[in-house]
């Protein structure tokens, strides 16, 4: 029955059954992950582990990227509601801190993984994009009046996301258990002074 259901699954299906038990073994492991572990767990032979990621770097690419669709997908892509720009921005700061705090992988790919070769690479491109939308993000905002013109809006714009990230991660390193709703407010407090003009 086990064959039956291998010989039945696509290659799209067998790629996210990698990723997914990849994603469980690197939260219960602290960031380790075994190629050989991950194939057992996944009911797969290590070859095919193997084939479709090429190696232990190649599984690890795919699950932070996977965790990039989703945090993009709740966070970056989507237009929150609000007349001003602030409103409509700190519920942005609220989704991003609660997909944070929520995602079992948030610690694994900022602290333990976070020197690996392929988690660079792989947030380096993604950061890119994060940083051209925040860019047109505060275009927009200037547009409309709720950002001072003066402002550098690409500079802005990768401030804000890198302030947002480190304050989270500074408070990761000491408690998931943390007051979230101060969290949010110092965050956007931070944020909400940088798009004011510095004049």
């Amino acid at each position: 029955m086990t064959e039956a259901k291998r010989k039945r699954r696509s290659a799209k299906e067998t790629r996210s059954l990698i990723v997914q038990t990849a994603v469980k073994e690197l939260v219960s492991g602290g960031g380790t992950l075994e190629m050989a572990a991950l194939a057992k767990k996944a009911g797969l032979s290590e070859g095919l582990a193997y084939h479709y990621f090429g190696n232990r770097g190649g599984v690890v690419a795919a699950v932070v990227d996977d965790f990039y669709d989703r945090f993009e997908e709740r966070v970056i892509d989507i237009r929150f509601e609000g007349e001003a720009w602030q409103q409509r921005e700190e519920k942005r700061v609220s989704a991003l801190i609660d997909f944070y705090f929520e995602e079992p992988l948030t610690p694994i790919i900022f602290n333990s993984l976070g020197s690996e070769a392929e988690v660079i690479e792989v947030e380096a491109r993604r950061f890119k994009r994060q940083i051209d939308l925040a860019e047109q993000n505060i275009r927009d905002a200037q547009e409309t009046g709720d950002i001072p013109d003066e402002r550098d809006a690409r500079m802005l714009g990768a401030m804000m996301l890198g302030a947002i990230r480190w304050g989270v991660m500074a408070n990761l390193e000491i408690s998931k258990d943390l007051d979230r709703t101060h969290l949010k407010t110092e965050i956007w407090m931070a944020v909400k002074a940088m798009s004011t003009s510095v004049k």
